[in-house]
């Protein structure tokens, strides 16, 4: 069943399974983009979670707000788990935002990969010194798959100046890294 459909299930007969399987289907994603938003450095895994929860109980209950014409569901999920996000880092730091940590799953050498993993870290530290706006283009492109088009109504901003703010961003980092590649 599309999610239209489950999303008709829940509007029009508060029907559980539907809503269950909706959720399902987007949680392990929405989960892991919490995760790497989570404000909470002490206890992320936690943080996420709850996060996560507080994320889909305001999809269950703006669903009836959900427009179709306008958007496709896993945008407007975005849009609602960004809203969520920005709300709870209002109640930590408001300016402290932190990239995810990625592992490498490279086949190398225990050196290489020791240096690979601390030019991740500083090159995530960088990203995280950008601005909110910078940081979210970067982890729905790079982390989540989503297209410029997706991002640009995730975050009303016009598909060029997604873009745009994505490849200067880039174009930053390789201009700070280009040594260490």
């Amino acid at each position: 069943m599309n999610d239209e459909k489950l999303i008709r299930r829940i509007l029009q007969k508060s029907d559980r399974a539907a809503a269950n399987e909706l959720i399902g289907r987007y949680y392990d994603e929405i989960y892991r983009y919490a995760y790497r938003q989570s404000a909470d450095k002490a206890d992320r895994k936690n943080a996420a979670e709850d996060l996560t929860q507080d994320i889909f109980v305001s999809v269950i209950r703006s669903l009836y707000a959900y427009n179709p014409q306008k958007s496709g569901f896993r945008t407007w999920l975005y849009k609602v788990s960004n809203s969520r996000i920005i709300d709870s880092k209002r109640k930590f730091s408001p300016n402290e935002v932190q990239i995810g940590e990625t592992d490498l799953y490279i086949d190398l050498d225990f050196s290489e990969m020791l240096h690979n993993r601390a030019l991740l870290e500083k090159i995530e530290e960088n990203i995280s010194e950008q601005s909110s706006d910078i940081q979210r283009i970067i982890r729905l492109h790079l982390y989540s798959d989503m297209t410029f088009k997706e991002i640009s109504g995730i975050m009303d901003l016009p598909e060029a100046t997604v873009k745009t703010k994505f490849y200067r961003a880039i174009k930053k980092i390789r201009e700070e890294f280009c040594d260490d590649y």
